[in-house]
């Protein structure tokens, strides 16, 4: 019942997000060499839904990575675990000359809703995220992919791909996801709509 609960209130701030979003920032990852924007839906009792686009498997699909700005505190600190992971893990694979592996990081990220975008919008709900370090050709990365199937059709599925390559970019969209400076930003948009009725 819980989960059925969550799913719900998931839903509605999905299609209040993905119908009414505004862009709020953006970052860049370089290793698909490009810049993502970060969406926030209008504010409801305080709360609103953030939306983080990342890579899709197929370049014409928009995706994102949904949660609620109830979780945004978690969510930056499981980036920040992984940016030190990351940075640790680096440190190590040189000093022993390590070239090629992939290894797991356990960090635990607050559940997400991932949505895309290719005819129209799809959503899976209650989405773990799960990130890697991988050293490829002496590249150290660390990325997040995911494969979901669409809650609404089990024949229709997505994989997104998050990837990281240089610490710097975590620091960057951290940056972005500040409760404050996203509300004021959403408040400020309103406002400004608002004197032309």
């Amino acid at each position: 019942m819980k989960k059925i609960l969550l799913s719900i209130v998931a839903f509605t701030l999905c299609i209040i997000s993905v119908y009414g979003e505004q862009v709020v920032g953006n970052y860049t990852l370089g290793y698909f060499n490009k810049t993502y924007e970060i969406e926030a839906g209008k504010p409801k009792n305080g709360k609103f839904a953030i939306y983080i686009q990342v890579s899709a498997e197929r370049d014409y699909t928009r995706a994102m990575v949904g949660i609620s700005s109830d979780d945004l505190e978690d969510l930056k600190q499981s980036l920040i675990q992984m940016k030190e992971k990351y940075e640790e893990w680096t440190k190590v694979a040189k000093e022993n000359n390590v070239t090629e592996m992939t290894k797991s990081m356990d960090i635990k990220f607050p559940s997400a809703t991932i949505c895309w975008n290719a005819s129209k919008w799809f959503f899976s709900f209650g989405c773990k995220l799960q990130p890697q370090f991988l050293i490829l050709k002496g590249k150290h990365v660390v990325s997040i992919v995911k494969k979901v199937t669409a809650s609404s059709n089990d024949y229709i599925d997505e994989t997104i791909y998050w990837v990281f390559s240089d610490p710097k970019e975590i620091d960057a969209l951290i940056s972005q996801l500040d409760f404050e400076t996203i509300k004021s930003k959403l408040e400020t948009i309103e406002n400004d709509s608002e004197l032309f009725k």
